[in-house]
C-alpha cells in the first residue's frame, strides 16, 4: 500500500472517530442546552403569574377563582408547547382542570381514574422545587412547578404542565445538521491542506528521489536531486554517500585491475621473448578476443580495448575461427594455415588453463619457410 493510500485511510479513520466523539459530545450539549432552556421558559412563565396564583390560593384554599382559571387558559393559549395543565392544591387535589368534572377531585382518585403522566407533582410538593420528567418516549416533559407562599417556605399549590419537546428536538436536529455540515467542511479544508502538504513536501520529493535513483548506473554514479533540509534530504545525502563509496571502490578495483594487467603484460613480454622465435608473431587474448599483449607493433586505434579483429581484417576469418575452436577445447593446441599480410603462416592457438577465472589464449603466427 502506497503512502497516499495509507494517509487517506488513517485520515478517514481519525476524522470519523473524532467526528463521532464530537457528535456525541455536542448532541448531549445541545440536548442539555435546549432542554434546560425549555424548562426555564416554562418555569419563568409560571413564576410570572405566581403572585396572582398565590393570592387566589390564600383567598380561597379549595375553590379556584376566575383570575386563576384565566391564567391557566392564558398559558395554554399563548404557548403552543403547553399541551395540558393541571392546577393542584397543596394537598394534591385538583384545583383547576380543562375538564371541569375533575375539579375538586383528590390526587389519588384522579390518578386511579385518569392517571398522572409521572409523579413530578408529588416530588414538587415534597421538595418545593420544580421537577421535570421525560414522558411519551422523550416527546414531552411532565413538569411540576410549585407555588410558594410565606416568603418561599411553604408550598401553596402546584402547576402541573405537559410540555412538548418537538420544538426543542427540532432545534437539536438543526444544530446537529449544522454540526455535521461544519465537520464535513472542516474535514475537506484540513484534508485538502494536509494532502497538498503531503503531495508537495513528501510524495513529489520521494518520486523525484526514486527517479534519480533509477537513473543511477555504473557509468553514472551520481544522484541528481535538489538539496533539502528534511528527512528526505537526509535520505538523499545517505544515498549520495553510498554512491560515492561505490564509485571509490570501483575506481580502486579498476586501478587494481590495471596494475594487474600491467604486471601480466610484463610477465607475457618476458615469456614470449624467450618462447617465441624471432620473426614469429604472437598475441595473448582473453575470452572476449580482446588483445592483452603482442610481441609486434600494430596501428593503434582510439579505442581503449583492442579487439582481435582490429589487427586481422575480415579476410582473415580463419584466425578467428581457430580462436573460437580453442575456446571450446581448452589445453588443446589447434593449428591452421592462413595468409597474413601476403605471407603464408602456420597458426597455432591454445587456451591456457583457467587461472583464478582468467581465460587466456595464445595465438602464434609462424611464417612457413
Amino acid at each position: 500500500m502506497k503512502l497516499t493510500s495509507k494517509w487517506l485511510l488513517w485520515f478517514v479513520l481519525i476524522t470519523v472517530y473524532a467526528a463521532v466523539i464530537g457528535g456525541l459530545f455536542y448532541y448531549n450539549l445541545f440536548k442539555s442546552t435546549f432542554d434546560t432552556k425549555l424548562q426555564h421558559e416554562m418555569i419563568e412563565m409560571v413564576r410570572y403569574r405566581a403572585p396572582q396564583l398565590v393570592q387566589g390560593l390564600a383567598a380561597k384554599p379549595k375553590q379556584v377563582s376566575f383570575s386563576e382559571a384565566n391564567q391557566m387558559k392564558d398559558m395554554m393559549q399563548n404557548d403552543a408547547r403547553v399541551k395540558s395543565i393541571i392546577y393542584l392544591n397543596y394537598d394534591g387535589s385538583i384545583r383547576w382542570h380543562e375538564n371541569t368534572k375533575f375539579m375538586g377531585m383528590s390526587y389519588t382518585d384522579y390518578n386511579n381514574s385518569v392517571g398522572f403522566d409521572s409523579n413530578a407533582a408529588v416530588q414538587a410538593i415534597r421538595n418545593g422545587i420544580p421537577r421535570a420528567i421525560l414522558i411519551s418516549g422523550g416527546d414531552s416533559y411532565d413538569m411540576a412547578i410549585p407555588l410558594l407562599a410565606n416568603k418561599g417556605s411553604t408550598v401553596a399549590g402546584v402547576v402541573n404542565l405537559t410540555v412538548s419537546r418537538v420544538a426543542a428536538r427540532g432545534l437539536i436536529r438543526s444544530a446537529m445538521i449544522k454540526y455535521c455540515a461544519g465537520v464535513v467542511v472542516m474535514i475537506l479544508l484540513i484534508g485538502g491542506v494536509l494532502y497538498l502538504f503531503l503531495l508537495l513536501k513528501v510524495i513529489r520529493p520521494l518520486i523525484s528521489l526514486k527517479d534519480s535513483i533509477e537513473a543511477v548506473s555504473l557509468n553514472n554514479l551520481t544522484l541528481d536531486v535538489p538539496q533539502r533540509k528534511d528527512e528526505i534530504g537526509d535520505v538523499a545525502s545517505a544515498v549520495k554517500g553510498l554512491l560515492a563509496k561505490i564509485n571509490e571502490d570501483i575506481k580502486g578495483f579498476e586501478n587494481t585491475e590495471i596494475m594487474s594487467l600491467e604486471k601480466e603484460k610484463t610477465w607475457w613480454k618476458a615469456i614470449l621473448a624467450v618462447a617465441i622465435p624471432k620473426g614469429t608473431r604472437a598475441l595473448v587474448v582473453d575470452e572476449n578476443n580482446n588483445v592483452l599483449y603482442t610481441n609486434f607493433e600494430f596501428e593503434a586505434t582510439e579505442k581503449r580495448t583492442v579487439h582481435l579483429l582490429d589487427i586481422f581484417d575480415g579476410r582473415q576469418q580463419e584466425i578467428i575461427q581457430v580462436v573460437g575452436e580453442a575456446l571450446e577445447n581448452p589445453n588443446r593446441v589447434l593449428r591452421a594455415v592462413v595468409m597474413s599480410q601476403g605471407t603464408k603462416c602456420l597458426v597455432k592457438v591454445v587456451q591456457l588453463p583457467d587461472d583464478a577465472g582468467k581465460n587466456r589464449i595464445i595465438v602464434v603466427l609462424e611464417p612457413e619457410k
